[in-house]
């Protein structure tokens, strides 16, 4: 009979909200992701995902991504639940979305034998309301725009530190206006100027 794992599926947020899931511990970690989506009713989410093995205080270890970038390297398709989970001390996060950094950590609660008639993954327990997945703010957008901000109204003369420098002697003459580069650029010839030479 095959070892089924349930896990509880925490969501960080302020509010507790969590599923416990239970699945075949030789099943792809792809079906977790998948299982782990669908719990949440995030079905139509088609972002990038990661799981990392963990401890009990939740560091991220060895990443096993949705895909990877070569054959050699683990991914969801060809990593199993048990190599993420292996026992009940194991711990392991998941990513979802590398833009707004949705976070689950995934605590194993009991090992057991899979139920006749039965198919996994399957649900077990809701607690909460899950979010919308895109209801987050992509981080790191907000501190971009502040800057890209600041660099306009540097250029134009405006606000707080019109004489403003990025530290770059290379970009700040760009935003000056005094890039050699563009006065040497009207001065060049254009290849297609020149006849074939061969």
């Amino acid at each position: 009979m095959a070892a089924i794992l349930k896990l509880r599926v925490i969501l960080d947020t302020e509010e507790d909200i969590f599923r416990d899931i239970e699945i075949d511990m030789q099943a792809p970690l792809e079906h977790l992701h998948l299982a782990t989506l669908d719990a949440f009713e995030w079905n139509n989410a088609r972002e990038m995902a990661s799981f990392y093995k963990s401890n009990e205080a939740w560091d991220r270890g060895d990443e096993i991504p949705l895909m990877s970038m070569s054959p050699e390297l683990p991914s969801m398709e060809s990593s199993t639940v048990d190599e993420l989970l292996p026992d009940l001390t194991a711990r392991g996060v998941y990513v979802y979305d590398y833009l707004r950094m949705w976070c689950f950590y995934l605590e194993p609660l009991a090992i057991a034998e899979a139920e006749s008639g039965v198919s996994y993954p399957r649900l077990t327990l809701e607690f909460g309301k899950a979010p919308d997945p895109n209801s987050r703010q992509p981080e790191g957008l907000d501190d971009l725009a502040l800057l890209a901000e600041e660099v306009e109204q540097a250029k134009s003369g405006e606000g707080q530190d019109a004489d403003y420098s990025t530290g770059d002697p290379e970009l700040d003459a760009y935003l000056q206006g005094d890039d050699d580069d563009e006065k040497s650029d009207e001065r060049m010839d254009n290849i297609d100027d020149y006849d074939d030479l061969f």
